[in-house]
């Protein structure tokens, strides 16, 4: 640790890994069956582990909730990606920023086929017309958010 005039410079901060969330809202361009589904999880959680990505998949109404959790870099390559593929369509951004922690260590990728109700829960944070946009509000919805898909994962 280096003192310069008033400022503490930490220089072991640079050596800290930080992570980096995107949490994002498609449409599937057609439904999909167990089949396919666990095709993509297949190959989501060989790719997620190698680029040491971790998060969830949440599907249901023909939609995709995901939450990607890595170092930024991969997580935003990993986004293009999916942006680009064609079983996705209208893809949003519903936060992109850095965070202390991962909400889900240990999976590669959680999933859960939602229920409709389910699904309506979670649109309810998503959905503009039912969410007053407040700046301030916004990190409030995203922890709500976070904390909602994480009892997916709970037994």
């Amino acid at each position: 640790m280096a003192l310069r005039g008033s400022r503490c410079v930490c220089t072991w901060l640079d050596t800290l890994p930080f992570m980096h969330h995107i949490i994002y809202l498609s449409w599937a361009t057609e439904p999909f069956s167990d089949e396919q589904l666990q095709a993509l999880l297949q190959q989501a959680r060989r790719h997620n582990t190698e680029a040491d990505i971790t998060g969830i998949l949440v599907y249901g109404n023909g939609c995709f909730l995901q939450v990607l959790e890595g170092e930024e870099p991969a997580v935003r390559q990993l986004y293009e990606h999916i942006k680009l593929d064609g079983r996705h369509r209208n893809v949003a951004a519903y936060a992109d920023k850095a965070v202390t922690q991962r909400a889900f260590a240990g999976w590669s990728m959680a999933f859960e086929a939602a229920t409709p109700q389910q699904f309506d829960e979670l649109m309810g944070y998503l959905r503009p017309a039912d969410v007053t946009f407040d700046a301030a509000r916004l990190p409030l919805v995203d922890v709500h958010l976070l904390d909602l898909l994480r009892s997916f994962t709970l037994p």
